[in-house]
């Protein structure tokens, strides 16, 4: 999308500049809301939007890059009536805050947003932790401001969340989406957070610069917010629930494994498809989180130690398994298991990593059913069949 250019003068005394704060809607992409600055200057009839958050789905090997955490998105500006009705749409709360600048600054800003703008400029590698359309709207505002001026936000009384928890947060209206992205994440986003890392979720923002001030040697301490306007109020339909969560199917594998292990006491048979394919989903996850971990450019992917439950080990041993199934053979690979499963619990007991509730629930149904073969050949000499 191409910049608009103003060809009239600027009047940096009279125009002015807003963060707009979009809370999150129903689909997985907005789920964080999102973050805009609005430039107004009346005696230009100019009112217009910056936008962080620009990509083409066009762009060559598009999935591909965002699986690898290459994507590239870019900043454009667009009239502020083409830019709202989006967000009404989909019946977001839209709030702007007009931003306490000086002429000066508010020149200063729109310089650096028109220079960021230009096709030399405007793309930029996102990340969303660190760079996306709020912390970038946020540098820019903060590089306005200019040597011997500063912002300082009112620490709140609280912990702080880590970033972890603040995802769950802002994903828990979509239980299977937030699963995956808890097991995607490693063990660095389970440390604390500050307040200004905190700032990628445009809810954030939008409430530490609502209690923060700008200090300087000319005007002292001001509040960097003198105004709040509701530009349209939240109007989201009421959300169809979906029972069959991430944490209910998970028990729903757990009662099915015993279940399992109950028929084949009751036939003295066991039935080694349904540990072909738990095997087969287990090593084909783990597969999944270790290429994230080894080739992905995104944050926090790599120290993941939910490999130890979703193993990619486990697809080698398979061949091991069906080799022994053949031959009527017991099925040593049942302490290989017990041994990784077990190793989890221990990394949640000494807070390596914050797991999701479910995956309990799923280390128990492999554990189960590892100890279950272990019993049947140790102790209960069943016929393998």
């Amino acid at each position: 999308m191409a910049c608009m250019l103003v060809t009239a003068p600027m009047r940096a005394d009279e125009a002015r500049f807003s963060l707009i704060t979009c809370s999150p809607g129903d689909e997985a992409y907005s789920l964080f809301g999102h973050t805009a600055l609005r430039y107004v200057d009346e005696e230009s009839g100019v009112d217009k939007v910056y936008n962080y958050g620009y990509f083409s789905f066009d762009t060559p090997n598009f999935v591909w890059r965002f699986i690898l955490g290459q994507t590239d998105y870019l900043v454009a500006s667009v009239p502020f009536e083409y830019f709202i009705p989006e967000y009404v749409e989909r019946g977001s709360m839209v709030v702007e805050q007009v931003l306490n600048l000086t002429p000066s600054q508010v020149r200063s800003l729109y310089s650096l947003l028109e220079e960021n703008c230009r096709l030399r400029n405007r793309v930029y590698r996102y990340n969303y932790f660190y760079a996306n359309c709020t912390t970038k709207a946020r540098d820019k505002f903060l590089e306005s401001l200019g040597n011997g001026c500063s912002i300082v936000y009112m620490q709140p009384e609280v912990p702080l969340p880590t970033f972890r928890e603040a995802l769950r947060s802002m994903t828990a209206s979509h239980p299977w989406y937030s699963f995956g992205i808890d097991l995607l994440m490693g063990s660095d986003v389970d440390s604390p957070a500050t307040s200004e890392q905190l700032q990628f979720i445009p809810a954030n923002l939008m409430k530490d610069f609502g209690n923060a001030c700008i200090t300087d040697a000319v005007r002292g301490s001001v509040p960097a917010v003198k105004a709040t306007n509701i530009i349209a109020r939240e109007n989201k339909p009421v959300a169809t629930r979906n029972n069959l969560t991430p944490f209910n199917a998970s028990l729903l594998l757990l009662l099915f494994t015993f279940i399992v292990m109950l028929c084949e006491l009751r036939s003295k048979r066991t039935f080694w498809g349904y540990d072909l394919v738990l095997m087969t989903v287990q090593g084909l996850g783990g597969c999944l989180l270790l290429f994230m971990a080894l080739c992905s450019e995104h944050p926090a992917v790599d120290a993941n130690f939910v490999m130890l439950l979703i193993n990619p080990l486990v697809l080698i041993l398979m061949p091991f398994l069906i080799y022994r199934i053949i031959k009527h053979k017991p099925l040593r690979i049942a302490w290989v298991q017990v041994t990784f499963v077990l190793l989890f619990f221990l990394s949640a007991l000494l807070g390596l990593q914050c797991y999701p509730a479910p995956l309990y629930f799923c280390a128990a149904a492999i554990l189960s059913r590892s100890l279950f073969h272990i019993y049947k050949e140790r102790i209960c000499e069943l016929n393998i069949v």
